[in-house]
């Protein structure tokens, strides 16, 4: 399953790469992290907690940058995650490029390929990209905000 979604954050494009580049930024910007670690420079581990229609997911993994190229304004990275108490778990591979839209505002576009294993996988795809695309708002929403302060 492929989603690709576009936003706005506020803020000048090298900002928001040198921001981005944080992982830690990034994490406290995610709605449903809760526990965060780097293991070494490209790789790290932790817990997203996320509801998809009824179901509660508590997703523990690991996140792997394959990609930081200034130059292209692109990154990448991987991650793998399961849920224990379902069984079941994700597969994702994510890229992100940067474009300037305005001198204060960048436009970022995500490419998401997930592969849902398990029971997380007998979740309908409506139900699953709409909870893509409000989760990307609610996370382009929060790195603008960290970005005004």
């Amino acid at each position: 399953m492929t989603f690709t979604q576009t936003c706005t954050i506020t803020a000048r494009r090298d900002v928001v790469w040198d921001f981005l580049l944080q992982a830690e930024n990034v994490a406290r910007c995610l709605p449903g992290v809760e526990a965060f670690k780097q293991l070494d420079e490209d790789n790290y581990e932790g817990t997203l907690r996320v509801k998809v229609g009824p179901i509660s997911l508590a997703l523990q993994g690991t996140l792997h940058v394959e990609a930081r190229d200034r130059e292209q304004w692109h990154g990448a990275m991987r991650a793998d995650a399961k849920d224990r108490r379902l069984g079941g778990g994700v597969r994702a591979h994510l890229s992100m490029d940067l474009r300037e839209k305005a001198p204060v505002e960048t436009e970022m576009c995500v490419t998401l390929e997930a592969h849902l294993l398990g029971k997380i996988g007998e979740f309908g795809q409506p139900v699953i990209r709409k909870k893509a695309e409000a989760m990307l708002q609610e996370f382009a929403a929060q790195v603008s905000q960290q970005l005004l302060n």
